[in-house]
């Protein structure tokens, strides 16, 4: 029993670790840290199911549902946040083309008009 409460013990450790770091990726993507702070809050009350429940298979099963929900929430969330990036930069790279100057044609040392 006790290898499964330090292999939960470490997921948990490891789901704070994998919210941190997506927190620290973000670079202000809202819907990213969305999911960053739901993963750390699930890893931190994974850790808290596991030391305060008395019975250890409750713990061992609180934590388990809690530390996959988060994981998925923050798997969503990350995702979510990708997809509206994607979006915005590919919109943000139309916009640019539209508005570039067209440069004129050069044919036979006999310049022409732009368009």
């Amino acid at each position: 029993m006790d290898a499964w409460i330090w292999g939960a013990v470490v997921l948990a450790i490891v789901l704070v670790a994998a919210g941190g770091i997506a927190w620290w990726l973000a670079r202000g993507c809202m819907l990213t840290r969305i999911g960053a702070t739901g993963a750390i809050v699930g890893g931190v009350l994974s850790l808290i199911a596991l030391v305060v429940l008395l019975d250890p298979d409750a713990g061992l099963r609180a934590a388990a549902v809690i530390t996959v929900g988060s994981g998925v929430w923050l798997l969503a969330w990350a995702l979510a946040g990708g997809i509206r990036g994607q979006r915005l930069l590919r919109a943000e790279e139309r916009a640019d083309a539209a508005a570039a100057p067209v440069a004129p044609v050069v044919v036979a040392s006999r310049q022409l008009p732009a368009g």
